[in-house]
């Protein structure tokens, strides 16, 4: 169902229990599986639904709530850009992490750095965002009620599913990112890297970009390439 400020909110976090296994091909005694709980069926709330949220909760207009909330993305941008962190009361605070860029302008991959070497600014990178919920937002979820969805989700995933996935992928998208293969089958970030590892040692995927951006494309001679 869409979200909407007239639509009357539950209130509570669904969750399923998903049993670890299957990446490294573990295989372990029928419950003693270990596990990691999930948010169940998660809906986004998109841009347009959250200025309506907000509008009906306010005597601002839908499309000014909209046009600020864009012209926050646009600031917040900028307010990184320049070096400083931004703090919007009630949510928390923004901020970037710095690191060094995986490869050199010729493609060689840089060495680690010491105290004993200079850093030039063309090596240096932003490695991620961080976000630190304020006081508030962590004092109000705090209030969370969890309802268990009856789903006990195995973690598993055959390299038969992959590949059907992955040939159904690269016949309509020149490449693929993490993040896709991870909400497409319900995968921690962590599995994720590492049937991405897998599918590289093997040639089968190509890795392009920095580490914090990679994408992957198929090898020459899988699936169509």
């Amino acid at each position: 169902m869409k979200p909407s400020s007239k639509t009357k909110k539950s209130g509570k976090i669904l969750f399923q229990t998903v049993r670890r296994s299957a990446v490294r091909g573990e295989q372990l005694p029928a419950g003693q599986e270990p596990i990691r709980l999930m948010p169940y069926n998660q809906a986004t709330i998109s841009t347009q639904e959250l200025a309506e949220i907000i509008s009906g909760r306010c005597t601002v207009k839908e499309p000014d709530v909209y046009a600020t909330l864009m012209a926050l993305s646009q600031v917040l941008a900028e307010t990184l850009l320049d070096g400083n962190r931004l703090r919007v009361d009630g949510v928390g605070t923004f901020d970037i992490s710095l690191k060094q860029k995986d490869l050199q302008a010729d493609g060689t991959e840089h060495q680690p750095k010491t105290m004993s070497d200079t850093v030039r600014a063309e090596d240096v990178c932003i490695s991620r965002v961080i976000f630190t919920p304020s006081s508030e937002l962590q004092k109000a979820l705090k209030r969370a009620v969890f309802v268990s969805s009856g789903v006990d989700a195995a973690d598993t995933l055959s390299r038969e599913e992959l590949d059907t996935f992955l040939s159904q992928h690269f016949a309509t998208q020149p490449a693929l990112q993490r993040r896709q293969l991870e909400e497409h089958f319900s995968l921690s970030r962590n599995q994720a890297i590492r049937w991405l590892k897998i599918l590289t040692d093997e040639g089968v995927l190509q890795p392009l970009g920095a580490r914090n951006a990679r994408i992957y494309i198929p090898a020459r001679g899988n699936f169509g390439a």
